[in-house]
């Protein structure tokens, strides 16, 4: 064997060492490393990121900044991007909630842009509004007064009220009953609204009472007992598409929204394996 062969024999088991092979990728890695460390040093704020600033304060403001106003615009950026860049190196965004939450709201909004970027022909409109004309009613009302009645400062709260409705002075009735959180005179309220304050019992009992001066009750509620005065009812109304259209456009986009925004995440959950406990 020649001694350029036995010199090439040795190189090669050289090569072929693990400790050495170890040595080379750790040096390649620390490399890498360093050349992005020293990359991420660098802060460059480009003109069009600097119109980027000054277009949102004028957006603000009402006015284009003045160069002194400019610079601090920029020199904020800085700070903001530096403060960003050390937070991803020590991990902060890492196992954050409210990152984690901002991060998937942002790709939600992202897809749900993309699916708004046609605007739907009135057709479609129409025909949106057609399937959920309830919607767009406007819903019958009621305005009426009532005197309370408390179950828990009262032995027997409707027993109370019965009293009083026999000998109630019209004149004097804000200052009969009891104290009652959500005010005495509902003005032109929906069902809806009635039964969320007072319970579906009150409000089917509400619906049954009489359209005059005189007062009636007592009627029961989720919170106890009351004397009714009730002063007026409108019947619900209908709508046609035209005094709602703007209405139904923005309802409609966010169902197109969300739809999109549902099929997105389909086509991602596809692509992943879900393991649960």
């Amino acid at each position: 064997m020649s001694k350029g062969e036995a010199q090439s024999n040795r190189w090669r088991r050289w090569l072929r060492d693990p400790l050495v092979a170890f040595l080379a990728i750790g040096a390649a890695v620390f490399g890498a490393e360093w050349a992005l460390r020293d990359n991420s040093r660098t802060v460059v704020v480009t003109p069009a990121q600097a119109e980027r600033l000054a277009a949102l304060w004028a957006t603000q403001m009402g006015r284009a900044p003045s160069a002194t106003e400019l610079d601090a615009l920029i020199d904020d950026h800085v700070r903001e991007e530096i403060l960003v860049r050390e937070a991803k190196r020590l991990r902060l965004d890492e196992d954050d909630v409210i990152v984690r939450r901002r991060l998937a709201q942002k790709l939600s909004f992202l897809s749900e842009d993309l699916a708004a970027l046609e605007p739907p022909p009135t057709a479609a409109l129409q025909r949106y509004f057609e399937a959920n004309r309830q919607r767009y009613e406007t819903p019958a009302t009621v305005s009426f007064s009532h005197i309370y009645f408390s179950p828990d400062s009262r032995q027997d709260a409707a027993a109370d009220a019965r009293r009083a409705l026999a000998g109630l002075n019209p004149q004097t009735w804000r200052s009969t009953g009891d104290p009652f959180m959500l005010g005495r005179t509902y003005a032109y309220s929906s069902m809806a609204r009635v039964r969320k304050d007072f319970g579906d019992a009150f409000a089917e009992a509400l619906a049954g009472l009489d359209v005059d001066a005189a007062w009636q009750g007592p009627l029961q509620s989720s919170y106890g007992f009351h004397l009714l005065r009730v002063d007026a009812r409108t019947a619900a109304k209908g709508a046609d598409y035209a005094s709602v259209a703007v209405r139904v456009g923005a309802d409609f986009d966010a169902q197109r929204r969300a739809e999109a925004n549902r099929r997105y995440f389909d086509d991602l959950l596809a692509r992943y394996e879900v393991q649960r406990p």
